[in-house]
């Protein structure tokens, strides 16, 4: 069976003297779904019944014009305020215009639409794969045209539904829920609910399914918008006309064209983070209050890692001992425990790397904290002219608490905490058990490979610091986020080049600035290496001026031996890009002004008269 032809209840059908059975027997009122009530349905809290559009008899028998009416909340006949207002929608079908109709199979009727909205854990979860995008969610192919409006339908663990956005400030859902004003909501297809009326040859809704405008030029409902939206976007939708379109995944891989790094955007995880920075031989500072789990999470990456406690240690626990033989005279240290041990393990174990794990950091005196400097710095312990070097394969992470949490902590030292890559730990109910369903019994095996330095930074750094400048080169300090300057630059890039994906940045320059570059990063510019293989011509750059410049920028970076075909490209984008081009690839080099000299003498001549030599 399938629906031809939709309409509303009449008023002649619900006035007392003529009302149809199942009126008489339910009343008037109607109860409003969750669509309904976020698209702008006036509707009774305490009930549930709302406002919902009837075609009402002519009020003039000369013009013969029937006039826009509704039921109103509270179950009674009135006239609408406004004949553009929203008001409910509440369906009604002829027998006559079903398609094959038969009254014995009447339940084999589906009409389906979104009108519930999930909420609770299923709401939250629904929203959380959508934050990672997740390839469980899936497009479904099929759209619903709410008030002419199309939204893609989704379906995850067999759930289907549309993302709508709520239009009603502090709108109380079907089941007691606070729907914030402008916030997407997720509402579940369903079957529509309908009331069959064998005397009236008729099914209607029973319930309100959408907030729409009657009429915007105030005709009757058989000429109406309403009439006409019911019969054409709306009908589509319930009879599904659009079935034959294929599923398909909502989040793809990121293509090419959009990540010019080939970067891997996905969200890292703190436990990543820490890896990633321990495997470049980057110590690691781990921030968060008492109990939030942060010597676990070094356990579970080294379940034989070195652990000193400046909350129970003496400075000469930490430092070791200076003493004096007493026949030669000479002064000699005593190794404090923890570098024997380190030693020892490192030795036995040279294929794996080991943590020194300084607990409790913050709580260390400042003269203590500059032998911790010296440590993390050049993986050296320093006392009194003793020099006692850590092995290659040790790498140093430490944690503590905010000064403003604790009364025995200090705050550190600006040089010592721009040493560390800084990672927040900050645990709720939800990343706690996800962090406990991932840990293991057993320590992971962190396998030692000598880190070789990368000659360059990484040119997704350089373009970015190109294209901002001073304002992202060096940020301010703050004493308790990271903050940008050149070595925190440099330890980042050997991250990036580690894991691949630019989210690791905010262990090193704080996560806004992060942020920032990962926007940078999506945006589509064109690569030295796409100009250098034909891969894209000048007539393919975007014409938004603000790309191009940024453009420009990036193609500077280019090499002497190429900068001619980059040159030759750039001149085909305008004049004014080519100057700039110019400037910024010869600035500060007397040999590139020369070569630029030798190609357009008059131009440059102006930059060396500018000083620019």
């Amino acid at each position: 069976m399938k629906i031809n032809k939709i309409g509303i209840l009449k008023e002649q059908q619900m006035e007392e003297s003529s009302m149809i059975e199942t009126l008489k027997s339910i009343g008037l009122g109607c109860y409003c779904s969750d669509l309904g009530r976020i698209s702008g349905v006036d509707f009774e809290p305490t009930t549930g019944n709302g406002d919902y559009w009837y075609d009402g008899l002519p009020n003039n028998d000369k013009r013969k014009v029937r006039t826009t009416k509704h039921i109103t909340k509270n179950n009674s006949m009135s006239f609408a305020y406004s004949e553009k207002e929203k008001i409910g929608v509440r369906i009604a079908v002829s027998f006559d215009d079903i398609e094959d109709f038969d009254i014995d199979k009447i339940d084999d009727l589906v009409c389906e639409y979104p009108l519930h909205a999930i909420t609770g854990m299923g709401g939250n979860t629904i929203n959380k794969l959508f934050e990672t995008k997740s390839k469980l969610l899936i497009k479904t192919g099929r759209v619903h045209n709410i008030n002419d409006v199309e939204y893609e339908e989704y379906e995850v663990f067999g759930i289907r539904f549309i993302k709508f956005q709520n239009k009603v400030d502090k709108c109380v859902l079907s089941d007691g829920t606070i729907a914030e004003l402008d916030k997407d909501i997720y509402l579940k297809v369903d079957k529509i609910p309908f009331i069959v009326d064998k005397e009236a040859r008729m099914i209607y809704s029973s319930a309100i399914l959408m907030a729409a405008p009657f009429d915007s030029k105030e005709r009757n409902y058989d000429h109406s918008d309403l009439r006409r939206y019911l019969n054409n976007g709306f009908i589509k939708s319930i009879n599904d006309e659009l079935e034959h379109k294929s599923p398909s995944v909502v989040f793809k891989d990121e293509t090419v064209e959009n990540n010019r790094y080939k970067f891997n955007f996905n969200p890292l995880t703190e436990e990543e983070i820490i890896e990633i920075c321990i495997n470049c031989n980057i110590a690691v500072f781990l921030h968060g209050k008492t109990g939030t789990g942060k010597t676990e999470r070094m356990i579970a990456l080294d379940r034989n890692l070195e652990l000193v406690d400046f909350g129970c240690t003496s400075s000469d626990g930490f430092t070791g001992i200076i003493a004096k033989d007493f026949n030669s005279k000479e002064l000699f240290i005593y190794e404090p425990y923890w570098y024997k041990n380190l030693c020892k393990k490192c030795e036995e174990e040279p294929e794996l790397l080991h943590i020194l794990f300084l607990e409790e950091l913050t709580n260390a005196k400042n003269d203590i904290q500059k032998v911790a400097f010296e440590v993390t710095l050049n993986k050296t312990l320093t006392n009194s002219g003793f020099r006692l070097k850590l092995p290659e394969n040790a790498v140093v992470c430490a944690a503590g608490n905010e000064a403003n949490e604790s009364r025995s902590a200090n705050a550190m030292s600006e040089p010592l905490f721009g040493r560390f890559a800084h990672v927040y730990i900050d645990t709720d109910s939800d990343e706690w058990l996800k962090w406990a369903m991932r840990r293991k019994k057993q320590g992971k095996v962190l396998k030692y490979k000598k880190y070789e330095e990368k000659e360059t930074i990484h040119p997704a750094i350089i373009d970015y610091i190109k294209v901002k400048g001073n304002e992202v080169l060096r940020t301010q300090y703050n004493g308790t986020t990271p903050n940008a300057d050149p070595r925190k630059w440099a330890m980042a890039s050997k991250a990036l080049y580690q894991s691949n994906n630019p989210n690791v940045l905010r262990a090193f320059v704080g996560t806004e600035l992060a942020e920032d570059f990962i926007k940078f990063c999506k945006i589509n510019l064109i690569t030295v290496d796409d100009v250098l293989n034909d891969k894209v011509s000048p007539n393919e750059v975007p014409v938004d001026s603000s790309i191009r410049w940024f453009t420009i920028l990036c193609l500077s970076n280019v090499a002497d031996e190429n900068v001619d075909k980059v040159r030759e490209f750039v001149g085909n984008l305008g004049k004014e890009y080519l100057a700039t081009f110019d400037y910024e690839w010869s600035k500060d080099n007397d040999e590139r002004i020369m070569k630029l000299y030798n190609t357009q003498p008059t131009y440059v001549k102006r930059l060396t008269l500018n000083g620019n030599k």
